[in-house]
């Protein structure tokens, strides 16, 4: 009997919904994106039941499915390209961004190398080279655009700790090994992401060696040296110094080429998280500051923090990249690619544990081409130049305490009144308030900070919508709130 074929009526189903305007949709959420407030806040039980629950089965109209969009995400989207949003390090995304992402999901690429996805394999090799040259690496170095810098810096790690423990541990496992316990070195301005590392290798999250920093939140390379020879003396094995280009609290840069001479004496793999500052490369007047990222084993750039762009996607980078190919090589019954290949045979995923991944690639390279490093460079170091305003602003105010001068575009202050200076306790509840009454505002957003478990005003500036006008606002602001609260 012959077996008989299904029947194909369910194909011609699946409709394209495609006749709709796309402009129409996208152009009103552009339009607003400067609007207050920039985030519409609502209690979690307001939204709750505004979206189906049920496992969808017979088909709803389009019209219906982006009216419930309008109004479950559209109405409550934080707005990151609002001039007063300093709440957190995330783009504004760029006006490019919409068709590049339509292109992407078009596309629909899996780029885990170049045999299932040729072209979109060189346009992210280009956008890795172009983030090599920025950073001073060697044409060598080689890399992959990962998800995020959590991803990015888990990704190094695991490679710093292989290569430093014995490409045997690889397949025997980290329990195998019995000398020295491994252990990452880091400032105590270090992102927390590096201590989740530190747990998903099997170290533990405590074992991540602080080291001190100055009065400028940098770490100290007298101190790194000293860490280093205590570790050793308790029998640990520092497998990486994690350094900052650009702390996600203050903004600080670390001493980059000192931290690299020490580790080069010491044989011990330097990685620079620069997830937010490294976009400060592409400015001529801030590069300078970034002198010794062209030393490291390891660097990791995100392309949705300062460098404008919308979620998500996070720049790896390898001197060594055979040591990361040791690691992350694989090879099974369907994927059968050599560790080091032809071009034809490239694998990205032979840098990172990602395998599927759509073409991140894509919007940096048609925003970068469009924009051109010149623009995007000189937005970039306007952001600097509004925080160090901020900054100057503070210091010329008898009313206001500087926390310290920005290195990049993030200022931390504090509003701290002279006839307040002794009682510490009120003007801690004073800054709270005054940073819930700015959310509350809708002009300005920051996000809840401590520093030395102090609470300050974090001004995190990475919009190239922001200008001097908004940092004289918010001055003004918070003086207003503050002289308010403290007549109560």
């Amino acid at each position: 009997m012959s077996p008989t074929p299904p029947k194909l009526e369910a194909a011609f189903e699946i409709t394209n919904p495609l006749d709709c305007d796309i402009d129409a949709i996208i152009a009103p959420i552009l339009a607003k994106s400067s609007e207050s407030p920039i985030v519409n806040f609502v209690p979690a039980n307001t939204l709750d039941g505004k979206l189906a629950t049920d496992v969808p089965g017979k088909a709803v109209p389009l019209e219906d499915i982006l009216q419930e969009m309008e109004t479950v995400v559209v109405s409550h989207a934080r707005r990151n390209a609002h001039p007063g949003f300093y709440g957190y390090i995330a783009g504004p995304g760029l006006p490019t961004d919409p068709m590049a992402h339509a292109f992407v999901g078009a596309l629909n690429q899996n780029v885990i190398g170049y045999p299932g996805a040729p072209g979109a394999t060189v346009v992210e090799q280009t956008v890795i080279g172009w983030f090599r040259q920025l950073a001073g690496l060697p044409d060598s170095s080689e890399g992959a655009i990962v998800s995020g810098g959590s991803v990015a810096n888990l990704s190094a790690l695991a490679v710093a700790l292989y290569s430093a423990i014995g490409r045997e541990y690889i397949q025997a496992g980290l329990a195998s090994y019995t000398e020295a316990k491994p252990v990452i070195v880091g400032a105590r301005t270090t992102h927390f992401c590096i201590q989740r590392a530190a747990l998903m290798l099997g170290l533990g999250a405590g074992q991540v060696v602080v080291v001190e920093h100055d009065e400028n939140f940098r770490m100290r390379p007298d101190s790194l040296e000293k860490t280093l020879l205590s570790c050793r003396d308790q029998g640990l094995k520092p497998v990486c110094v994690v350094a900052s280009a650009g702390t996600t609290v203050t903004g600080s840069i670390d001493p980059l080429d000192a931290l690299a001479d020490i580790c080069e004496n010491n044989g011990i793999w330097f990685h620079v998280d620069a997830a937010y500052g490294g976009a400060g490369l592409w400015s001529p007047e801030l590069r300078p500051r970034f002198t010794g990222i062209e030393r490291a084993d390891s660097v990791c750039m995100d392309l949705h923090k300062w460098f404008y762009l919308a979620f998500d996607g996070s720049v790896l980078l390898f001197r060594q990249p055979e040591l990361a190919r040791h690691v992350y090589y694989t090879r099974s019954d369907y994927v059968q690619f050599p560790k080091q290949g032809t071009p034809e045979e490239y694998m990205f995923f032979h840098f990172s544990p990602e395998l599927s991944r759509r073409f991140r690639g894509l919007p940096a390279y048609i925003a970068f081409r469009y924009y051109g490093g010149e623009i995007l460079g000189r937005n970039i170091y306007h952001n600097h130049e509004c925080a160090a305003y901020l900054a100057e602003l503070v210091e010329q105010d008898a009313d206001l305490e500087l926390i310290c001068k920005p290195d990049l575009s993030i200022c931390c202050f504090r509003y701290n009144p002279s006839h307040l200076r002794d009682q510490p306790g009120i003007v801690d509840r004073l800054n709270r308030k005054i940073r819930q009454r700015l959310q509350e505002g809708g002009d300005f957003l920051l996000s809840p900070t401590d520093v030395e478990n102090r609470p300050v005003l974090r001004v995190c500036i990475v919009s190239y919508t922001t200008r001097a006008q908004h940092m004289e606002r918010l001055v003004h602001r918070v003086k207003a709130i503050g002289e308010e609260l403290s007549k109560l």
